[in-house]
């Protein structure tokens, strides 16, 4: 089977830690909703628990999504699960919805390409564990902002991201319209702007494409962009508004 997410010709859409325009980020309502909606893959973040239990947050700390307080990794699986992950959301307050943890989502989506993005290395092993006990290397891929945590991911069989120093080695490469060397990643996962600084993603992508690499952009609401990043060689949108985009796709 071929992972759909590394496909440089594909024009997925991607919804962006589930239906973020319509549900509590990173909940299973979230991910359920934008499955519902026809969106091709679910993006999410991961993070672990101080007994080690990877679960979906995107901060650092409970406070911008929770009713919580503090640091995630000084709870217990069983602590997080009391609290409320749409607390914080227009779109979940009075729900109660339950923080879900990484086995709880790939066991619910068996079928639904999942780009993974780790936010932290205490969460490395146990989500390539969790991954290769559901056999879903081959609809995974595995990204994060952190390029010691992407790199870890390098060789380990699973499809992975480019990490952050290796997508800036291929601005140049790309500015130039030079054709890169194969790299050790699999997908290109890029935004049009970084701390204020446009990023030439078509060109990047262009370059990508020469070499068989597939070009993710995030995040990306506007239909508009959504069409002219694919119309350029871009394979993937990461979008919190699935719906604009597919409708985008369609027209």
């Amino acid at each position: 089977m071929t992972n759909p997410l590394v496909d440089p010709n594909a024009r997925l859409v991607i919804a962006h830690r589930g239906n973020r325009v319509r549900a509590a980020e990173n909940t299973m309502l979230a991910l359920q909703q934008a499955v519902d909606l026809g969106a091709d893959a679910l993006e999410f973040d991961v993070r672990i628990t101080r007994d080690g239990v990877p679960v979906l947050m995107h901060d650092p700390d409970l406070d911008r999504t929770t009713n919580g307080h503090g640091p995630l990794e000084a709870l217990t699986f069983d602590e997080v699960r009391t609290l409320d992950a749409g607390a914080r959301s227009p779109y979940g307050a009075g729900m109660r919805l339950k923080v879900p943890s990484l086995e709880e989502v790939l066991n619910a989506f068996r079928d639904t390409p999942l780009v993974i993005e780790v936010k932290e290395m205490g969460a490395v092993e146990t989500t390539e564990q969790f991954v290769r006990r559901f056999g879903a290397q081959d609809r995974v891929l595995i990204g994060s902002a952190d390029t010691l945590v992407t790199e870890r991911f390098y060789g380990s069989g699973l499809r992975t991201c480019a990490s952050m120093r290796d997508a800036v080695r291929l601005i140049p490469v790309a500015l130039a319209g030079l054709t890169p060397r194969k790299p050790p990643y699999d997908v290109l996962s890029i935004t049009r702007r970084f701390r204020g600084m446009p990023i030439p993603v078509v060109r990047m992508a262009v370059a990508a494409r020469k070499v068989g690499i597939a070009t993710q952009v995030w995040t990306v609401n506007d239909p508009g962009v959504a069409r002219t990043l694919w119309n350029g060689g871009v394979a993937g949108i990461v979008t919190d508004d699935p719906t604009a985009i597919l409708r985008a796709r369609a027209n």
